[in-house]
This record gives structure tokens, C-alpha cells and sequence, in this order.
């Protein structure tokens, strides 16, 4: 199966930088996406937040770009082992260059 996201949004809030036991980086994010889309023919708004994570060397660079428009590719995956509401999983960010 497979489930592959892609979305150009704002980082609307970037969380503290926080470190996992090893060491490892881990930045949450909530992406703010608004755009129009075409669905049975007809132009529809979409708004919506949605949260998100950045783990590695991208956690860092990123911890201080809040307001930044950018393109994220990803996975959706449970938010935790204890909530199945579903959250980004961030593999690659850019600035959008519209």
C-alpha cells in the first residue's frame, strides 16, 4: 500500500526542539494549508490545519522558521502509540518558490 503526502502550507507554530534518549532531533510543526480544488467540477475552498513532524538535521534547520511557506513530502502515520489521529511524518522541506 501506498501512502505518500505531499502539501505546500505554512509552518503556522513550531514547537520547541526537543531530543530523543539518543540524541536524536525531533521538531513538531502544524502546517496551515488553504487553497482552492476542483472536486466533481465545481471550485471548492480548502482549509485546514494539519500537525506534523520533522526528525534528523531538518528538525534543526527548521526550528526557527515559523510564517514560512513551504512543500513537505511525507507519510501519515498514528500520532502516537496511544492516539490514532493521524499526523505528517516530514521526510523532505523546502521553501515554496510559487
Amino acid at each position: 500500500m501506498d501512502n505518500q503526502f505531499t502539501l505546500t502550507a505554512i509552518l503556522q507554530r513550531v514547537d520547541v526542539l526537543r531530543y530523543t534518549p539518543s540524541g536524536t532531533p525531533i521538531l513538531d510543526v502544524m502546517l496551515q494549508h488553504e487553497s482552492w480544488q476542483e472536486e466533481n467540477h465545481i471550485p471548492c475552498q480548502i482549509k485546514f490545519e494539519l500537525p506534523a513532524r520533522i526528525i534528523g538535521q531538518n528538525a534543526q534547520a527548521w526550528q526557527h522558521e515559523q510564517g514560512e511557506c513551504v512543500t513537505v513530502t511525507g507519510f501519515l502515520a498514528q500520532r502516537s502509540q496511544r492516539s490514532n489521529r493521524p499526523m505528517l511524518r516530514i521526510q523532505h522541506i523546502t521553501k515554496y518558490k510559487g
